[in-house]
C-alpha cells in the first residue's frame, strides 16, 4: 500500500490510481454485511484474487458509467454495485493482493511509457481503417443498388478510398509485423531489436483484445484472411457476378455470405439449401389462398430476390401503380443438393433476364413478373464433392453461370506467421477486461535462445521440442493439422504410403468456439485448460465412426504432445497470474521476438512474486542445474509434506526461489541444495 502521508503528486501514478479509483470501492464495502453462504471458501492464490480484483474494478467502473447522470440508481445497477463493494472489501484485506495489483499496474505503466505516441498512432491508423472501409463498403453498395452517384464519380471516390486505405494498411502491417524497424536494423540483426519487438508485442495484444471485441458483439472475429475474403465477395457481388463459396464444413462460407448481404442491402439474404429444398421448383413459389377465397401466389426466396415483393398480390400492385422496388441477394445454400436439372432451367431464366424486363416461370401460371432494376444477386456454398457429403459434382451448366465468382474458403490459417487460430482461441478465452486468466505456461509457445558467435546475436527461434509448448498453442497446431487432412491437404499425419486424409470427421469451427467459451466457466477454481481440452478431445475421439478416423486423429494429436486414446487424468490446475498487456502480446508467435547482442540482457527481466503477507521476493525466471538435468522455471516438484513451484533464483545471491502450491500458509523456499527434492 502507498504511504497516505506523500503527497499525490509524489505518488507513482500505480499507487496514486490505487488511492482515487480502487480504495474508494473497497472502503464503501465495509459498510455492507456479507451475504450468507453455505458454501466452503473457494481458496484462491494472492496472484488470482488480484485479477479477480481487478475484473471487479473494471466492472463497477463500466456500470457507474452508464448509470451516470441517472436521477436514480437502478435497483439491480445498485445490487451488484453492492455486491462488488462488498467483495472488493473481502479482498482488499488481503496485503498480497494489495501489492500484487500496484506492481502490475506499475510494470505496465512502465512497459507503455515509451511507446504510447506509437499507439495512440496506431489506433488512430486502425479507427481509419475502419472508416475507410465503411467509405468503400458505401460505395460498393451504391453500386449494388445504382443509387445517388454517377459511375464516374462512384468511381474516383473508390480510386481515392482504395489509395489511402492501402497507405493506411501499410503502416499498420509495418507496426505490426516489425514494430516500424529500419531495413538497416533489420539487416544488421536479421530481424529486429527489444524497442521494435516491445512494440509488436502491445500492438498483438491491441489486436487479441479488438478480436474479444468482435466476437462478443457479433459471434464473428474478423482476421485479416476473413476480412480479405469478405471484401473480395463483397466486392464482386456488387459488379453483378454471381458468386460461389466452395469449402469444407464449418470454414465459414454461410457466414460470408450473410455477411455481404447485410453489407449490400442492410438485410438477411433470402436463403434456400439443398439440403432442404432439394426440388427447385421451391425456389420459384407456391399456391396459397387468402382468407377470403382468393388465390395467389407465395413466391419463393429466388422470385423474392428477382422481383423485390413477396408475393403475387404484391407484384401485381407494384405493376399497376409502377412502383420500383429493390431486388434481394439470394442465398443458395449447399447448392450441389439441388436437382440439377431443375436447378439449371430456373438459373438460365434468372441469369438472362435485364433490369426492369418482364417474366415468368411456368410454376407461376398467370402471373406477370417484373425484374427489380437493382439489387439483386445469387452467392452459393458448396461442400466439395466428395464421398464424406454425399454431394454430386455440379452440373458444368450450372457452374458456367459462376464463372468469375468462384472461391474456396479454408480454414483459419495457423502458422508462426499467421497464427489466426491461435489468436482466435485466445480472443474467446479473453474476459470483457481485457484479462486472459489462463496459466501462460498453459498457453504461449516456447522458445530458444541461439547464438551466432560469428555475428554476435542471440535469436529466439520457436521451440522445436513440440512438448514444451502451452497447451493452448499445441491445440491449436493440432487443430489445423486436423484442418489439412480434412481439406486433403499435406499434413503431419501423411507417410510415404498414405497421406493421411480424414474421410469424415473433422473438429469445425462450431466445435471449436463451443469448447472455448466453455472454459470460461471453468476460469475460478474449475479445471486446468489442459485437462479440460484432453477431455474435450478425447469424448469427441471416442465418438468418431470408423477407424481410420480415429487413426488420423491419434497420429495428429500425438505429434502434438496430447494422449486421446486413454481416459486423461486430471492435473493440478496451475494458479493464473495476472500478465501485462505487453505480456499477453508476447503470448502469440505473430509477435516478434528480439535479437540481442551477446552480453545484452543474458537474464531475462527480474519477476516480483508476493507472499502471503504482502512481501516482494525478487526472482529470475532461468533455469537450475540439477545432477538429473536442469529444472526449468514453473517446474512442480515433491517435497516432504507439499507440492512446490521451482520459479527462478534470486538476482543478489543466485539461490533457487520455490513457492508451495497446495498451501498459502507455507513460507517461501530459498535453497542451493536441493537435491533432496524429487522433480514431479
Amino acid at each position: 500500500m502507498p504511504d497516505t502521508d506523500v503527497g499525490a503528486k509524489e505518488m507513482a501514478p500505480s499507487a496514486r490510481f490505487i488511492e482515487r479509483k480502487i480504495e474508494p470501492i473497497a472502503e464503501k464495502g465495509k459498510n455492507h454485511t456479507p451475504l450468507p453462504s453455505s458454501h466452503v471458501e473457494a481458496r484462491f492464490q494472492p496472484s488470482e484474487k488480484a485479477e479477480q480484483a481487478w475484473g471487479l474494478y473494471n466492472e463497477y467502473a463500466r456500470i457507474s458509467k452508464d448509470i451516470k447522470g441517472k436521477d436514480e440508481i437502478p435497483d439491480d445497477a445498485a445490487a451488484v454495485m453492492q455486491r462488488i463493494e462488498g467483495e472488493m472489501a473481502k479482498l482488499w484485506t488481503d496485503p498480497a493482493v494489495r501489492k500484487t495489483i500496484e506492481i502490475k499496474l506499475r510494470e505496465s505503466i512502465q512497459e507503455r511509457k515509451p511507446y504510447r505516441g506509437t499507439l495512440r498512432r496506431y489506433r488512430n491508423l486502425r479507427t481509419r481503417l475502419g472508416e475507410l472501409e465503411g467509405e468503400h463498403f458505401d460505395l460498393l453498395r451504391n453500386q449494388f443498388l445504382m443509387r445517388q452517384m454517377t459511375p464516374t464519380l462512384r468511381g474516383m471516390d473508390m480510386a481515392r478510398v482504395r489509395a489511402e486505405r492501402k497507405d493506411v494498411l501499410d503502416q499498420i502491417q509495418s507496426l505490426e509485423n516489425d514494430g516500424e524497424a529500419s531495413e538497416a536494423v533489420k539487416r544488421e540483426l536479421g530481424g529486429v531489436g527489444r524497442e521494435n519487438a516491445n512494440v509488436t508485442a502491445l500492438i498483438a495484444y491491441e489486436r487479441i483484445r479488438d478480436y474479444h471485441s468482435q466476437f462478443r458483439e457479433t459471434g464473428i472475429i474478423m482476421t485479416p484472411s476473413r476480412q480479405a475474403l469478405l471484401e473480395e465477395v463483397i466486392e464482386q457481388t456488387s459488379k453483378g457476378t454471381w458468386m460461389q463459396l466452395s469449402g469444407e464444413t464449418g470454414s465459414g462460407k454461410t457466414t460470408f455470405a450473410k455477411q455481404a448481404s447485410y453489407v449490400l442491402n442492410g438485410e438477411p439474404p433470402q436463403y434456400a439449401s439443398g439440403e432442404k429444398w432439394g426440388d427447385a421448383t421451391k425456389l420459384i413459389g407456391s399456391k396459397a389462398i387468402t382468407p377470403d377465397g382468393q388465390v395467389y401466389y407465395e413466391f419463393g426466396p429466388l422470385v423474392v430476390g428477382l422481383t423485390g415483393c413477396t408475393n403475387s398480390i404484391e407484384m401485381e400492385e407494384a405493376i399497376r401503380k409502377g412502383v420500383e422496388g429493390d431486388g434481394k441477394l439470394v442465398l443458395l445454400d449447399e447448392l450441389n443438393k439441388f436437382d440439377q436439372d431443375a436447378l439449371f432451367g430456373v438459373l438460365k431464366i434468372a441469369s438472362t433476364l435485364r433490369p426492369g424486363e418482364t417474366f415468368g416461370f411456368k410454376e407461376l401460371p398467370g402471373i406477370k413478373l417484373r425484374m427489380a432494376k437493382k439489387g439483386f444477386a445469387i452467392i452459393s456454398t458448396m461442400n466439395p464433392a466428395t464421398v464424406r457429403y454425399e454431394r454430386r459434382e455440379l452440373d458444368p451448366a450450372i457452374d458456367r453461370l459462376f464463372y468469375g465468382g468462384k472461391k474456396k474458403v479454408d480454414y483459419l490459417p495457423m502458422d508462426e506467421n499467421e497464427p489466426e487460430l491461435y489468436e482466435g482461441f485466445l480472443a474467446i478465452l479473453m474476459d470483457d477486461n481485457g484479462r486472459i486468466r489462463v496459466a501462460e505456461e498453459e498457453l504461449a509457445p516456447v522458445y530458444d535462445e541461439m547464438t551466432d558467435e560469428a555475428k554476435g546475436l542471440v535469436y529466439r527461434k520457436l521451440s522445436s521440442d513440440l512438448a514444451d509448448h502451452g497447451t493452448l498453442y499445441r491445440f491449436a497446431r493440432a487443430t489445423s493439422e486436423i484442418h489439412k487432412s480434412f481439406e486433403q491437404r499435406e499434413n503431419v499425419a501423411q507417410t510415404a504410403t498414405d497421406p493421411g486424409f480424414l474421410e469424415k470427421t473433422v473438429l469445425d469451427m462450431e466445435v471449436l468456439v463451443d469448447w472455448m467459451k466453455g472454459y470460461t466457466t471453468e476460469v475460478e477454481g474449475g479445471l486446468s485448460l489442459t485437462s479440460y481440452l484432453r477431455q474435450k478431445v478425447h469424448d469427441f475421439y471416442t465418438h468418431i465412426e470408423t477407424e481410420a478416423d480415429q487413426a488420423i486423429f491419434r497420429k495428429i494429436f500425438t505429434h502434438f504432445g496430447f494422449e486421446i486414446e486413454r481416459t486423461p487424468v486430471s492435473i493440478s490446475k496451475p494458479s493464473y497470474g495476472p500478465l501485462t498487456p505487453l505480456e499477453m502480446g508476447y503470448l502469440t508467435p505473430k509477435t516478434q521476438r528480439p535479437v540481442t547482442r551477446i552480453g545484452e540482457e543474458i537474464v531475462p527481466k527480474t519477476k516480483i512474486h508476493i507472499t502471503p503477507d504482502g512481501r516482494e521476493v525478487e526472482y529470475l525466471p532461468v533455469a537450475a542445474s540439477l545432477e538429473e538435468g536442469e529444472l526449468t522455471p514453473n517446474t512442480f516438484i515433491s517435497f516432504q509434506d507439499g507440492l512446490y513451484q521451482y520459479l527462478g533464483v534470486n538476482p543478489q545471491t543466485n539461490e533457487e526461489v520455490f513457492v508451495p502450491v497446495a498451501s498459502d500458509e507455507k513460507e517461501i523456499i530459498i535453497k542451493q541444495d536441493f537435491a533432496e527434492f524429487k522433480k514431479n
